[in-house]
């Protein structure tokens, strides 16, 4: 399983994760989503999007549960946890603790090493640093903006430079790191971060407390056990790096700060292209900064969530706080780490082929392109390209849909033994399929548009229209048409339109005439033999002078018989 799943059975074809990922790294097959690995940073936006609730996130709760209680399982709590759960930082503790974790640190302890890096570097360095805090910021340039590699600070993360820290610190340490980031479950899987062995979200983290019966509001306070008192507890929230690092008045205006997927393409984009060229980057892949992170729900807003931040760490700054316990300031850690060029190469096609490929969804010309985005790409031609590299299919596209299944509606209705006349409210016809040509337009013209009360009568037209109630199955005859049919009408209100569907049953009919004038053809003969049989037996019972009334009986009981019996 990868580090976002998705389920095919709850993929509704509708799109919304591919039109929301700007790096196209969600592609579709067999109608139903998929992860790019090769384009994916991991950001998480395609969970949050998704109305189906079909992708999740790589759940490692099992793994976690099997090394609760040995002692050696140390939690690094991200920063942005104030932000996280409706309890104080004392009882989030107490809570970890009686899972089984045996020590409970912020990753902000990290977070100095790197801050104090970053101040260094800048004074080194000429050319503009891009922060590498962020993994999916990471894999954005290794992936999609490689010629950027050089400008990544080429350090750890503060989650890896906390989990080399308590490595140092606790013999045999065993580190799982808690955030709300879902980069960081990938970030663990990388050589560099060899330090941590575990990473979960502040959501999974709650699925184990409601497993586990903790109500966290219900503990006594506990403390970290290691105290944090400076400002790299603000890392989480946008401009949080720079106030860490000291530099955001040292350089003002060639400092810069983004958040968000698209915020930050803008600004790599601008520095390749040569447009800015900043000192610093402080670059976070979800906007408004890691408190906005797709493992952490809450329903307080973003600004709301930044000012938990900010208060916390005010408070770590002005409180008088107990000496810590084991002082990582003391501890040398290398924070270094190189980078790779991630980006795959694409084949592209060819124009004829990309024509070729829209000439397949109906779009000959120029103009035949809407690019309406319901497909999920901007443009008709970007998603001919992604359909040429395997990552989109032609049924993607609503108005080639749209009209295959109009298409196929006309062929039905057009191949169809079947009168079938369509009229609106006020029985202008809007569809007179080759049936009822045959049947009711003897005049051969064009019906499209004219009225049907110059075809047939419309009256049980108009009354399904006015009662909103179908007819089923009514016999009618034609008598100007020498047709007989049977009508089924229905209204379709939603569009002010009325249906009927008139099935031909002359031949039914005339065969129904037929054996009814048989019938009464062959009573009239039996009628007669049965009179002249009558007479006969009269007759003879006049010459034997018996009465007569038994044989008429029986010859009369033998009529009516013939009768019901239809001979």
């Amino acid at each position: 399983m990868g580090i976002i799943a998705l389920s095919e059975s709850d993929c509704e074809d509708c799109h919304r994760c591919v039109r929301n990922c700007s790096l196209k790294a969600i592609g579709i097959k067999n109608g139903q989503a998929e992860v790019v690995e090769e384009k994916c940073i991991y950001c998480g936006q395609c969970i949050d999007v998704c109305p189906q609730n079909a992708k999740e996130v790589s759940n490692q709760l099992t793994s976690l549960e099997q090394k609760l209680n040995n002692n050696k399982l140390v939690a690094s709590l991200a920063p942005s946890f104030v932000a996280a759960f409706d309890a104080g930082p004392a009882q989030i503790v107490a809570g970890l603790k009686k899972l089984g974790f045996s020590a409970v640190e912020e990753t902000a302890v990290g977070a100095e090493k790197i801050a104090d890096y970053y101040q260094k570097l800048l004074e080194q360095r000429r050319k503009p640093v891009i922060s590498a805090c962020c993994p999916a910021v990471v894999n954005l340039i290794e992936k999609h903006y490689p010629d950027l590699i050089s400008y990544l600070a080429d350090s750890v993360s503060p989650m890896v430079a906390h989990g080399k820290l308590i490595q140092n610190k606790y013999d045999d340490a065993e580190v799982v790191f808690i955030g709300p980031c879902i980069a960081k479950l990938d970030e663990v899987t990388w050589q560099v971060a060899e330090e941590v062995d575990l990473a979960i979200t502040f959501n999974q983290l709650e699925e184990l407390f409601a497993k586990h019966n903790i109500n966290l509001q219900q503990l006594k306070s506990s403390s970290f056990d290691d105290e944090l008192s400076s400002w790299a507890a603000s890392f989480p929230v946008q401009s949080g790096v720079l106030k860490a690092a000291d530099i955001e008045s040292t350089f003002n205006s060639e400092i810069i700060t983004v958040s968000g997927l698209d915020e930050c393409k803008n600004t790599f984009e601008d520095i390749l292209a040569g447009e800015i060229e900043p000192q610093f980057v402080e670059a976070m892949i979800c906007s408004g900064g890691c408190i906005n992170g797709p493992g952490l729900s809450s329903e307080s807003g973003v600004h709301a969530r930044k000012e938990k931040i900010i208060n916390y760490t005010k408070a770590l700054k002005t409180e008088e706080r107990a000496e810590r316990k084991i002082d990582s300031d003391k501890i040398e850690i290398n924070l270094k780490r190189d980078y790779k060029n991630k980006k795959e190469t694409e084949e592209m096609p060819s124009e004829n082929q990309i024509r070729s490929i829209l000439s397949q969804l109906g779009k000959f010309n120029p103009e035949d392109e809407l690019d309406c985005g319901g497909c999920g790409y901007d443009t008709c031609r970007e998603k001919a390209i992604a359909v040429y590299q395997g990552y989109a299919e032609n049924k993607m596209c609503i108005p080639y849909m749209k009209g295959k299944l109009e298409s196929l509606a006309d062929i039905i209705v057009k191949s169809s033994p079947n009168a079938i006349i369509v009229v609106d409210k006020d029985m202008i016809i809007q569809k007179f399929n080759p049936k009822a040509n045959e049947l009711f337009n003897f005049r051969k013209e064009y019906p499209i548009g004219n009225k049907l009360e110059r075809y047939i009568d419309p009256e049980d037209f108009i009354k399904v229209w006015e009662d909103k109630r179908r007819i089923s199955q009514k016999k009618v005859e034609y008598e100007q048409y020498d047709v007989v049919v049977e009508k089924s009408i229905l209204p379709l209100a939603d569009y002010e339109l009325v249906v009927g569907i008139l099935t031909d049953v002359t031949d039914r009919e005339r065969q129904k005439e037929k054996v009814a004038e048989m019938k009464e053809e062959t009573l009239e003969k039996a009628n007669q033999v049965i009179n002249k049989q009558m007479k006969v037996a009269q007759e003879i019972a006049s010459l034997l002078g018996e009465s007569t009334s038994e044989t008429k009986v029986i010859l009369h009981e033998l009529r009516e018989l013939m009768k019901e019996e239809g001979v």
